[in-house]
């Protein structure tokens, strides 16, 4: 499976809702279960279509639903 999917990306958006804070892809692709690089691809994807954000602090890169912290 090298590809992004629809059912990915509804995986990790409503994984990330139900955490209600920022984590990294790692965690995603742990949590779900899932390969990092396509949980990378996916988390890409999503940014770019405007449901998810990034957060960077610490020297750590990050991903939210931009309402959660809201």
């Amino acid at each position: 499976m090298s590809e992004v999917t629809e059912e990915v990306k509804q995986q990790i958006l409503e994984y990330l809702k139900k955490v209600k804070r920022s984590v990294t892809s790692r965690d995603i692709a742990k949590t779900l279960k899932l390969d990092k690089k396509i949980v990378d691809k996916a988390v890409n994807v999503l940014v770019n279509e405007g449901k998810i954000e990034w957060v960077s602090f610490g020297g750590e890169t990050r991903v939210k639903v931009p309402e959660a912290t809201e």
